[in-house]
């Protein structure tokens, strides 16, 4: 190749230079630009940390740097603070402004919601915004744009369940992988649920335990990364509330709100949710790392209780119990309530009043205290002496309350129990006490009504069950008052009837499980049954049905009543309905139901008129009972047109197979009637032979049966032939009967000869008033026959006035004996 040319040589720089024009530009790329753009951005626009602070004092140069050391103090109670600048205005004098950064953006965060509207002095209050807020307000769009409004989304209906035709109640079971809901109906059950649309998505609906909330709107399930809560007719997820390893779950009486547990989260063990919104309020640790003596529930600390109307929740401490307000989170007036080494405490069912007990210490004898909130007034307090233990108990409706206490001697060596019993709805709140001398087992209100039951004695297997009634006393003065004592039962928890009345003596742990049913006021037991190994007995919302139930630890596969495990339906009259075995059997829960609307007047009118409308809940049972038998009629009717159908098809196969069988039996037809012969033999077995004490006669019909036999050996009697013989024979066998012995002997009356009248008239002299009567009549009958005429003629004589008198006569007798042997 021949050497290039000078030019050539410049030609060829020059379009190396163009192709490397892009990569030596001083020139910055498009590229290029944004990541520089993005560095500036996140150096100098992230002002999370910065605060802004206005309402200052404007001072000069001479009172700056106090100013400014009095701004770092309040804000450096916040967090970290990194710098504060203070700015002036052209005059030499600070503008009341000034811009606090942080070191985290939390720390600001706390500074706007604790230090905005701080009052510096009387005439400077500090207002606290954060600086991307003010960025954010300047840039604010001035033109108006039209919102997407979304289509309405009709919310679920969580009351369906409510509607049921038939006011059946639900419940649901843990066992295994499984988690069902149930209706109950009469002893019948009838599927609903089972999680078929998780497993479908190869989802396990639920891997723990489950609750119910206290009106059965929801029902919460437990999962390793928190609860969720389901409802609606479909069961749909309605809720989700993150918190690791829940041990336990606490709704809010309305349900408005729920507490979750966990026993791995120390920082955040006890969160407190709004349900509807799945918002967290506020999170408090564990009760160890803040020094709360909490409440062990199921070897869980739950030191938060909750008020009636879902207005406080409140949590023990040491010698204070911390009222929240709902929803804020905040201390009711900011500040707890002094209870001096208060124990236990438990809110009113009903009523905001607070009652709690502290044991004695420092020369303090032990108190009940009860408190009226939010006005914190003492409402009634008692002291105690000798106090080993307190137990409250409230009354389901509020309106009394039971303190348990268990005492013991100067010596310490003896212990015994007394209740002392709070009246919440008279005035100044009496306090009555009962003492009781035994070991109190177990304690029960009637949920409907002014009675308890406990359950007390020094044995194990045969305790003392006795009934007490508040208002036992006279109108005037009510008072507790013993009504009666159940000696020697088998007997070691009570449940009452969510109705009242009805209890249920359960013999739970060594007693295995032995349950009678009692009728409180008829003072009388129902029945006695036996579920064997029994741990879980609860009525259900109607009190119609009882479960009763073996179940198991969720975390022990090696327990020892596996083999027991299962659940039974009673009636509450204690007839069993159903029983059903479940392997690895956890939970058996109903579902509750609202608390009722109506007044305690308007619930006795309807009581009192329920006849009214127990022809119209007769209808519907008949009319479901027809509908079940028109289905068990269609299912046996379609089972034998199937069997039919089949024994066709079965006939006709044969029949077509029946000349090639006669082929193969060289043309012998097993089945034709004329190649058989039938012979008959008969045989007499005797299979059992009875023998029956009649019952004896009486003495007239005894007496008439020997004279029979008398008058069959008669001479006399060969006159009258074989036929009158025959038909005297027949009577005689009847005699015992009143009404044939009687016409036997009118019979013989009439056809007897006059030589005969005197037998006759003696035979008739019994002790027997209607004899001696009947025997009167036979001897007028005796005078009306002539000797001399043929018996024929007399057997024959309707014409004789006289023996159609007598006739008539003897109907009378016999008509008035039959009568008197009917009463």
């Amino acid at each position: 190749m021949a050497p290039a040319t000078f030019e050539q040589k410049l030609a060829h720089l020059k379009r190396e230079a163009e192709h490397y024009a892009d990569y030596l530009s001083d020139e910055e790329t498009e590229d290029e630009m944004t990541i520089k753009a993005n560095e500036e951005a996140d150096f100098c626009n992230d002002y999370s940390m910065a605060v802004v602070v206005g309402g200052l004092p404007v001072v000069d140069e001479s009172k700056h740097s106090k100013l400014l050391n009095v701004v770092k103090k309040i804000f450096g109670q916040v967090g970290v603070v990194v710098d504060i600048q203070m700015p002036f205005c052209a005059n030499g004098k600070t503008t009341g402004f000034a811009f606090v950064e942080y070191e985290q953006e939390a720390h600001a965060n706390d500074a706007v919601r604790t230090i905005n509207n701080f009052a510096l002095d009387k005439r400077h209050t500090m207002i606290v915004n954060k600086y991307e807020d003010i960025e954010r307000y300047q840039n604010i769009n001035t033109e108006f744009v039209s919102p997407n409004v979304e289509n309405f989304v009709e919310p679920k209906n969580l009351q369906t369940w409510l509607m049921d035709p038939a006011r059946r109640d639900m419940f649901v079971l843990r066992h295994g992988s499984e988690t069902e809901i149930f209706w109950s109906d009469k002893g019948e059950v009838e599927f609903v649920y089972a999680g078929d649309r998780e497993k479908s998505n190869g989802k396990q609906w639920c891997s723990q335990y489950v609750l119910w909330s206290p009106q059965g709107t929801y029902l919460a399930t437990f999962h390793p990364q928190g609860i969720a809560i389901w409802g609606g007719d479909k069961y749909e997820k309605v809720g989700r509330f993150a918190h690791k390893n829940v041990k336990l779950a606490v709704f809010s009486p309305l349900e408005n709100y729920l507490i979750t547990v966990s026993e791995t989260d120390q920082d955040s063990a006890i969160i407190i949710w709004d349900v509807k919104t799945s918002k967290m309020l506020r999170a408090f640790p564990a009760g160890k790392s803040t020094g709360v003596k909490g409440e062990v529930v199921q070897g869980i600390m739950t030191p938060f209780k909750w008020s009636a109307g879902d207005k406080y929740v409140a949590r023990r401490g040491n010698d204070v119990i911390s009222i929240y307000e709902l929803p804020s989170m905040k201390l009711l007036e900011k500040k707890s309530l002094r209870a001096e080494g208060v124990h236990d405490f438990f809110w009113s069912p009903t009523d905001l009043i607070l009652a709690y007990w502290a044991p004695e210490g420092n020369n303090v004898p032990a108190r009940v205290s009860l408190v009226a909130l939010p006005s914190r007034r003492e409402v009634r307090q008692k002291n105690l002496f000798n106090v080993s233990d307190c137990k409250l108990h409230w009354h389901p409706n509020g309106t009394f309350l039971c303190v348990k206490v268990t005492r013991h001697s100067k010596s310490k060596k003896t212990m015994y129990t007394n209740f002392e019993l709070f009246r919440l709805q008279e005035q100044l709140v009496p306090v009555e006490m009962l003492e009781v001398k035994d070991n109190i087992v177990a304690f029960a209100w009637e949920p409907k009504g002014t009675r308890f039951a406990t359950v007390h004695g020094e044995g194990q297997q045969r305790l003392n069950v006795s009934f007490y009634d508040m208002d036992g006393g006279n109108k005037a003065m009510k008072e507790v008052t013993l009504l009666y004592t159940l000696k020697g039962k088998a007997c070691s928890h009570l449940y009452w009837s969510p109705l009242g009345n009805n209890i249920v003596l359960a013999g739970l742990g060594e007693i295995n499980g032995q349950l009678e049913f009692w009728d409180a006021t008829e003072q009388q037991s129902i029945t006695v049954q036996e579920h064997f190994k029994c741990t879980h007995v609860e009525w259900d919302p109607s009190g119609r049905v009882v479960a009763t139930a073996v179940c198991q630890p969720l975390d022990n596969s090696y327990y020892k009543l596996t083999m027991d495990n299962g659940y039974t339906l009673w009636s509450f009259q204690g007839k069993q309905l159903l029983e059903e075995k479940k392997d690895a059997f956890y939970q058996f829960l109903w579902r509750p139901r609202p608390r009722t609307l109506l007044s305690d007047a308007e619930y006795k009118k309807v009581v009192k008129n329920l006849k009214k409308f127990e022809k119209r809940f007769d209808q519907m049972d008949r009319l479901k009972e027809r509908e079940r038998l028109a289905v068990e009629n269609a299912e046996r009717n379609r089972k034998v047109q199937e069997f039919q159908e089949l024994l066709q098809r079965l006939l006709a196969a044969a029949s077509s197979r029946r000349t090639d069988y006669i082929a193969l039996l060289d043309g012998y037809d097993s089945e034709d009637e004329s190649e058989y012969i039938v012979q008959s033999h008969t045989y007499d077995d005797v299979l059992e032979i009875k023998e029956e004490v009649m019952r004896k006669a009486s003495a007239g019909p005894g007496k008439l049966s020997a004279k029979f036999d008398q008058v069959l050996e008669e001479r006399h009697l060969d006159e009258f032939g074989a036929v009158f013989k025959r038909r005297l024979l027949t009577f005689r066998n009847e005699a015992p009967s009143m009404k044939s012995g009687l016409q036997a002997l009118t019979i013989l009356s009439i056809l007897k000869t006059h030589c005969w009248t005197r037998k006759i008239a003696d035979f008739m002299r019994v002790k027997n008033k209607s004899y001696q009567e009947l025997g009167q009549i036979w001897v007028f009958f005796s005078s009306c026959y002539c000797k001399n005429a043929p018996m024929s003629e007399h057997i024959t004589c309707n014409n004789c006035s006289k023996v159609k008198k007598a006739n008539v006569l003897v109907q009378l007798i016999v008509r008035r004996r039959r009568v008197y042997t009917d009463k």
